[in-house]
């Protein structure tokens, strides 16, 4: 199975999950591309993705992954993604053919559904895969996964 319907269908990146520990995560991915500004979330981005830990701390624990789709997408080293991967120009259609193919239930996301500006789908591992609506057609913007609010 590809790593991104992995991803989708279990909420495990490789060995990126929820939970882990900052310096864990660089550990696994190495040195980001980029940090935010601010400490509260506190986001590590490693090309199109990007990890949001609770503060700045490195013991703060992983809060979501944010996978974004553009003209280049691009994953640090460390994730090894394998196998078939979208890119922006994948409509939903096209997206939930593959989904069936790797035998990934994607279920229509009311919360991330917007009339006429996108359209959200939801695993059982509660992975969002939304798509953007433009001039009646859709693509791929975002895969994400985060921690639930209590």
């Amino acid at each position: 199975m590809s790593s991104i319907m992995k991803f989708i269908q279990t909420g495990l990146l490789g060995e990126i999950s929820l939970g882990l520990k900052r310096d864990t995560v660089e550990g696994l991915l190495g040195e980001p591309h980029d940090i935010s500004v601010s400490s509260t979330p506190y986001i590590l981005k490693y090309g199109s993705s990007q990890l949001s830990f609770s503060s700045d701390d490195p013991r703060a624990t992983l809060q979501s992954i944010h996978l974004y789709f553009d003209d280049i997408v691009e994953f640090p080293q460390g994730l090894q993604l394998e196998g078939w991967l979208p890119n922006k120009g994948i409509s939903a259609e096209e997206f939930l053919v593959h989904a069936k193919h790797f035998n990934v239930v994607l279920e229509v996301d009311e919360q991330h559904t917007f009339k006429n500006l996108q359209l959200g789908f939801k695993s059982k591992a509660d992975v969002i895969v939304v798509f953007t609506i433009e001039e009646e057609s859709t693509k791929l913007y975002s895969i994400h996964l985060s921690k639930r609010q209590r």
